[in-house]
């Protein structure tokens, strides 16, 4: 199979037993690989009777995408899916960098499918094609740094690609991530909890193998293009030398940075946790996934004070902006020492600071006390009390057992322990479907808010975020032709011209933003290339330049309305997954605060969402993904998008 590498592994943890399968043909040209594959396993595969996500029943499924390992540019990425989160208790998943994925295409494999639970902890050996179950109990309660090099010295070859959970993954921490090559995170709403619950303490792949093509010469021709159409774009250089960082002094000028857990959109001490202060006083070199010409990470070391010695890579602007100006901290080396300490644990930077921003936000609400957290001070700013936390949620110790669970849950726990109505304080939560947003500003953004409400997995910049409303704010796009600079189809953009979809204070157009949005980024996924190449980053790898490297790739004609159509199929599936456990309209709205508290300073000052205009923008988005008035597809929306399947499970269920 061209393109695809042909074979997917099944392993039964309960049974201890692995099996190599046949990819099917038909099945990978309608969803193309990686989050494709995932979801749609899930979909065909799990019983949704099965309420536990810690029972051995529950299904992960991890896959690399179509162009993973490939000349494409920043084709290093890779998806994990579960099939019940124990952050949300529905369908989540999550996706990473690094070069993980490159190395399971070159061992042979388009994915892996895990089930059952082992009684005792194991890894997976894969090496080409042999794959093995081994003992872990030597592994178990080592954090991610120390089982990657234990692994790497046990198999002999510094070359092995180690996926792995921390103790948070062990503890079952519902904010706990899965991590590669150290500091890689998947965040998939607390995936490593269930591989904990299986007793999987790590994967280690090596792969010796290639990756067969169709049209070799033409897909290196349209490669080596793209990765120059990336290097000469016009914002290529800052996001090259700052990375995500540097969204904080962007959010900080717009009067948009989160702060004190969303209380406000201005952190006076912004340019402190910057990314200009980051690479002029702490990056030592920059760093790149695997084929990625961004190099966007960076390698960083604290060389005096209280955290002298802290040396790592990143941080993503998540972790400056969670455990920074959502926390009232701008001490930036705690802030790289607490990035260095997620990675170590298994933790996701953006569930954990979720859950200890709200409890600052209980702290200064007076709804918190010593007597509370163990005689933990949680006033904003206190970086000690974050450690402390953070390595008290790994083990499930102290007041940090009940942030363990994530912002929501602890929400409800701590009502009911102070003896106050649960939905008093979970109005604090800032969630959507249970997921703790990332660090992005809705009030004042309406397309950017509708893409929240309506994400698959939960409230995250990942699924949908529009982007290109901010950037024509700005002034940096005039007309439709501009657009196709980083690659949106001119059909698209003039189709957002002609409904007024860039104006963020307009509630008008935003479902084809949104769409389009929403099917790229399942598109970019399942090809397993980073989104940060897309028009999601001002770069120029849309859907014209995918549909050439699929084509050169598989000898398979794809254009860009079939590649899009990939990503409506796999929106789909998604969304009928989290039908069947019962989502609805209700689940697709922000948190009530962002329509109730107005932004109370800064340039953006008195912004706030209004219902009403939601509830429009929520029709006119249904209405648009001919989907019914309760966000449920409809029969002919799936057998329009070759899912008859997907349809008939649906009626079977009286759904439809």
């Amino acid at each position: 199979m061209d393109g695809w590498k042909g074979k997917l592994i099944f392993l039964d943890l309960s049974k201890e037993k692995v099996k190599v399968e046949p990819l099917d043909r038909d099945f990978a040209q309608l969803f193309l690989g990686g989050r494709g594959f995932s979801s749609k396993l899930i979909f065909d595969l799990y019983d949704v009777s099965v309420e536990d996500p810690f029972s051995p029943e529950n299904l992960v499924c991890i896959c690399p995408g179509l162009l993973t390992g490939t000349l494409a540019p920043t084709s290093g990425r890779f998806e994990i899916g579960v099939a019940r989160s124990p952050l949300t208790g529905l369908f989540c998943d999550g996706n990473a960098g690094g070069a993980f994925g490159p190395e399971l295409r070159y061992a042979g494999y388009d994915g892996i499918v895990i089930t059952g639970s082992s009684e005792k902890p194991v890894y997976l050996h894969v090496e080409d094609s042999h794959v093995e179950l081994k003992d872990a109990g030597h592994l178990w309660g080592k954090d991610v740094w120390d089982t990657t090099d234990i692994l790497r010295s046990e198999l002999g070859d510094e070359e092995f690609k180690v996926l792995t959970i921390g103790p948070a993954g062990e503890n079952r921490d519902a904010t706990c991530a899965v991590l590669c090559d150290y500091t890689r995170a998947v965040a998939g709403g607390g995936v490593g909890a269930v591989l904990g619950a299986k007793k999987l303490k790590a994967i280690a792949v090596r792969g010796t193998g290639e990756i067969s093509l169709a049209d070799p010469s033409e897909f290196e021709a349209v490669a080596v293009e793209l990765h120059e159409a990336i290097r000469k774009a016009p914002f290529y250089r800052q996001l090259s030398r700052y990375g995500t960082p540097i969204l904080v002094s962007i959010f900080s000028h717009l009067g948009a940075l989160p702060s004190y857990d969303w209380q406000t959109g201005v952190f006076k001490e912004a340019d402190k946790i910057s990314g200009e202060t980051l690479v002029s006083k702490y990056s030592v070199k920059s760093k790149a996934c695997f084929g990625c010409p961004i190099h966007c990470s960076h390698f960083y070391l604290v060389r005096e004070g209280e955290y002298a010695g802290t040396m790592g890579e990143g941080p993503e602007y998540e972790a400056l902006g969670g455990f920074g100006s959502r926390c009232g901290v701008s001490n930036m080396p705690a802030l790289l020492y607490i990035n260095n300490l997620c990675n170590r644990l298994g933790l996701d930077v953006i569930q954990a600071s979720s859950s200890i921003g709200l409890a600052m936000h209980l702290w200064q609400d007076k709804i918190l006390g010593l007597e509370d957290t163990g005689g933990l001070s949680l006033e904003w700013g206190n970086h000690q009390a974050i450690i402390e936390l953070l390595k008290q949620m790994a083990s499930r110790k102290g007041f940090g057992e009940i942030l363990a669970d994530g912002a929501l849950k602890a929400a409800r726990k701590i009502a009911r322990i102070k003896g106050l109505p649960e939905e008093k304080l979970e109005y604090y939560v800032i969630h959507t479907k249970g997921y703790a947003h990332s660090n992005v500003e809705l009030r004042g953004s309406k397309g950017i808010a509708l893409a929240y409400g309506v994400a698959t997995r939960g409230g995250d910049h990942l699924r949908g975020h529009a982007t290109q409303e901010r950037y024509a704010s700005l002034g940096l796009y005039k007309k439709p032709e501009d657009w196709v600079m980083v690659g949106v189809p001119l059909e698209i953009a003039k189709a957002w011209y002609e409904r007024n979809a860039l104006d963020p204070k307009s509630p008008t157009g935003k479902a084809l933003l949104v769409i389009y949005n929403e099917n790229l980024f399942a598109v970019a996924d399942a090809l397993g290339i980073c989104k940060f190449a897309t028009s999601w980053q001002n770069l120029p790898f849309g859907p014209e330049y995918m549909a050439k490297l699929v084509t050169a790739a598989t000898g398979i004609k794809y254009d860009w309305r079939k590649i899009l159509e990939c990503g409506e199929r796999i929106y789909n599936v998604e969304k009928a997954l989290q039908v069947r456990y019962g989502c609805r309209r209700t689940h697709d709205y922000v948190p009530q605060r962002f329509f109730k508290e107005p932004l109370p300073e800064g340039p953006r000052k008195g912004e706030v969402l209004k219902r009403e205009e939601y509830d429009r923008m929520l029709d006119e988005y249904y209405e648009a993904r001919g989907w019914t008035k309760e966000g449920i597809p409809t029969r002919e929306k799936l057998e329009s998008l070759r899912l008859k399947e997907v349809s008939d499970d649906l009626e079977r269920r009286g759904i439809l």
